[in-house]
């Protein structure tokens, strides 16, 4: 979720340069010998995890070296996943706009062992937020949000990951643990007909005005279905709040998956409580995590946010990549992530787990996401 600009001069060209910046990103190419160090998938020397999860840049030692773009890689979320099995990196081929994952390497996929308790245990605490009884709240529900709707949001939660626990009893696998996409915020948005849908509600009737109004949450709640639909994950995750009009971006997305694009409705896992695209990639990795995953497949449209995605664009000079905020904010990296779609640049390969190629147990099952 990038934050949309306004009307004021100072907003205009803040979009402008926010244009501009999109039009300066790099896709790396990959490597002709196999990197060392956090372009591998591990850890620098030295690198300390008692601080990394409120003071990374003080735990990573002697830093990983620079980088294709010149910057320290121990300090960026890029890896070059594709050269190694333990990545469990799944290219997903798109014909049009039809997605195929390509065949899972071995031993990867999902679920993993274990998966199936931690979903239950999860399905458990969501319940507890939903009837009002003590519970730790996850990250996509710890935020300032109205009471009704953090318990629609739980309940909505602890459905899907019922029926999820269902679909894995029965054996089902996926190369990815979900698909996830992220809302964009507008003023405008509080006018869609979609504003006050509840996730338990009725499918209500989008004119084309309303759709045209959602724009390119559209264009992601329909890559994100068809993803769906291919069997790249079992679960499509949702994330946004309501930062920039009255309209809660999760709840909106919900309702597209659902009603516009034949998802079920229980096959989606609600984040009402992003503000901006590094918290929307933070609180999918704390999902992650807590099905029991490894990885999951972030589709966007093909704007700003695809750019902003890459391994480098000119918001690292401004400052403001996702992991320059994330460390400012949150004080750690949120993992790891690769462009995964062939075909067309708007679909990534993420993990949470920042050294995937570091032995489990270990510094490759480290995050700092739970």
């Amino acid at each position: 979720m990038l934050r949309s600009s306004g009307h004021s001069c100072l907003e205009w060209a803040l979009g402008a340069l926010a244009l501009l910046a999109a039009g300066c990103a790099v896709h790396a190419d990959l490597p002709s010998a196999r990197p060392e160090g956090p372009l591998a998938g591990r850890a620098p020397r030295g690198f300390d995890p008692v601080l990394a999860c409120g003071a990374w840049t003080a735990a990573i030692g002697e830093g990983g070296g620079l980088g294709p773009s010149g910057v320290d890689t121990a300090l960026s979320h890029a890896s070059f996943p594709e050269l190694d099995p333990r990545a469990c990196f799944v290219p997903v081929h798109y014909h049009g706009d039809l997605p195929r994952p390509a065949p899972t390497p071995t031993g990867c996929g999902y679920p993993e062992p274990g998966s199936l308790a931690q979903v239950e245990r999860e399905a458990a605490r969501y319940e507890r937020i939903a009837e009002g009884k003590p519970a730790p709240l996850p990250l996509d529900l710890a935020c300032a949000l109205p009471g009704d709707v953090r318990r629609a949001a739980a309940f909505q939660n602890a459905r899907a990951l019922r029926a999820l626990a269902r679909r894995l009893r029965g054996g089902e696998r996926f190369p990815y643990s979900a698909v996830s996409t992220f809302g964009f915020g507008a003023g405008k948005h509080g006018e869609s007909a979609l504003f006050g849908h509840l996730p338990d509600g009725a499918c209500r009737t989008l004119a084309h005005l309303d759709l045209d109004l959602l724009g390119v949450n559209v264009t992601r709640a329909r890559r994100a279905a068809l993803a769906h639909h291919a069997r790249v994950g079992p679960v499509i995750t949702v994330s946004g709040g309501a930062v920039h009009s009255r309209l809660l971006e999760a709840f909106a997305l919900h309702a597209l998956v659902t009603c516009q694009f034949g998802v079920p409705s229980d096959a989606v896992l609600l984040d009402p409580c992003a503000d901006h695209t590094h918290t929307n990639i933070r609180n999918t990795g704390s999902l992650v995590v807590r099905l029991g995953g490894r990885t999951a497949y972030i589709v966007t449209d093909d704007g700003l946010q695809a750019a902003y995605l890459q391994e480098w664009t000119l918001f690292d000079l401004l400052h403001g990549s996702v992991d320059q905020r994330a460390l400012r904010d949150f004080g750690y990296l949120l993992g790891s992530f690769r462009q995964a779609s062939r075909g067309m640049n708007a679909g990534f390969w993420y993990t949470p787990y920042q050294f995937w190629a570091e032995p489990r147990p270990g510094l490759g099952d480290f995050t700092c996401l739970r």
